[in-house]
């Protein structure tokens, strides 16, 4: 039997990594952003996560209508 790992990557998980390099990298030094772009940019992550949370359970509302037993 061989041993087979799938690797995903979810768009939220690469959004929310890149959020914490630009915060990590402000606070070092690195960027020279504006606290009020890092802090955009986890606003609307944040927007998106509710919009995700709200919209699916009216889109997929019926359930799970069969499958496996």
């Amino acid at each position: 039997m061989k041993n087979k790992e799938n690797v995903t990557l979810d768009t939220f998980s690469v959004l929310n990594s890149a959020g914490w390099f630009l915060t990590i990298a402000n606070i070092a030094g690195i960027t020279q952003l504006s606290w009020h772009a890092i802090l955009g940019y986890w606003g609307v992550l944040l927007l998106i996560c509710l919009a995700t949370a709200i919209i699916d359970p009216l889109v997929n509302k019926g359930g799970n209508k069969g499958g496996e037993k």
